[in-house]
């Protein structure tokens, strides 16, 4: 009962965390999605707001996890406790979502205001658009083809497992367990059960296929200051987050393969290290997230490499006026043919919802979680 209540707490605790430290991990020239001069980029006021931001959300998921602490204490019945939990923690991260979002807004506002009153000299500056034209190509990440074969062969091997062996599988298979790891939900065994549940997994594969694509081929922003170290800088933290990436889909195939097979053929013991792979992954994912995005920043922002100096990682200009991010958020730009973009706000690439393809992949994760939530109705 316990370490479930305690994998939802860390659960909000990380959220909060994570999206209370993202102005402080997003590039320095575009604090809440808004261009600045590089002069005032580490102007206390910038600096205020963004720490500001930062603890209010952290503060509010210390307040939203305090009723967790007390629920085990006032709902015994298990099953009724799983539901509450289960209620309570989507309502949490609802609501530390719709807060961040209203937070981003008013300091985005206040900061907008604040840039107004800056003299007229301040934006008086020729920005320029640099690129690298050899960047791909001087970027070492895991290919696309073994990004995809790792995933498959891993998929691939459990299916037969489980199809070679379809005589040893319990005639009941379980779909759910309780807070104290007992089965709670079966079926009955069928080939059409044995071979849907790792449905899901394979629907992962061109998902997780599609997100590492965007990230390695969006469009990289460097510094016009210093163009050569900031390239330098962007293709480090590419190829780190290319091999995080690379990692984060074999645990997660691997994962949802024991989850699997330990649902055909064991059931009734060793759930404990199951539980342990479990708990080892999830530390993995939010602690190795949370290194790289603090130790790079942005592209590599936040990286010290020889030549640079604390004016080029203070100068990113940006070229592409605000009216182009909607909220400094969405990108929105017809005249770039680019279709992924890095984020202003945040981590990683964006979409360029002027594209048509940008329209056909939020459709297409639209009909993944649609197919996601069809494909539970049928087992049930």
């Amino acid at each position: 009962m316990w370490i479930f209540n305690t994998i939802m707490i860390l659960t909000v605790v990380a959220t909060g965390f994570i999206v209370g430290i993202t102005p402080l991990i997003s590039r320095q020239a575009t604090p809440f999605g808004i261009s600045l001069p590089s002069q005032y980029v580490k102007d206390p006021t910038v600096q205020q707001y963004v720490k500001q931001y930062a603890i209010w959300i952290i503060s509010i998921s210390a307040l939203l996890i305090l009723p967790m602490l007390g629920l085990p204490l006032l709902f015994t019945f298990e099953q009724q406790l799983e539901l509450i939990l289960s209620i309570y923690v989507t309502v949490a991260i609802t609501l530390q979502l719709i807060l961040s979002f209203v937070l981003y807004l008013k300091y985005r506002k206040a900061l907008q205001q604040w840039k107004q009153s800056l003299p007229t000299e301040a934006f008086n500056q020729h920005n320029r658009i640099i690129i690298d034209t050899h960047y791909h190509d001087k970027l070492t990440a895991i290919p696309f083809t073994t990004f995809f074969l790792a995933q498959f062969v891993i998929w691939l091997v459990t299916i037969l497992l489980a199809v070679l062996n379809y005589d040893r599988i319990h005639e009941l298979i379980p779909l759910n367990w309780n807070l104290n790891f007992e089965v709670s939900r079966t079926v009955e065994k069928s080939w059409k059960v044995v071979l849907a549940l790792p449905g899901i997994q394979l629907l992962l594969i061109p998902i997780m296929q599609f997100g590492y694509y965007s990230f390695i081929k969006s469009r990289q922003k460097l510094s016009p200051v210093a163009p050569l170290i900031s390239s330098e800088k962007s293709r480090l933290f590419r190829e780190a987050w290319a091999r995080f990436f690379f990692i984060m889909a074999v645990l997660t195939q691997l994962l949802l393969s024991c989850l699997y097979l330990y649902s055909l053929f064991i059931q009734d013991s060793h759930f404990g290290w199951l539980m342990t792979l479990t708990i080892i992954y999830l530390l993995y994912s939010l602690g190795g997230s949370i290194y790289l995005s603090l130790r790079y920043g942005q592209a590599g922002e936040k990286l010290s490499l020889p030549g640079d100096s604390d004016e080029d990682l203070a100068v990113y200009q940006d070229a592409e006026e605000d009216a182009k991010w909607i909220a400094g958020l969405f990108y929105f730009n017809p005249d770039d043919a680019a279709i992924f973009v890095e984020k202003r706000f945040g981590i990683g690439s964006t979409l360029n919802m002027a594209r048509w393809q940008a329209w056909v992949t939020v459709l297409g994760l639209i009909a993944f979680l649609v197919i996601t939530i069809i494909w539970s109705i049928m087992l049930g």
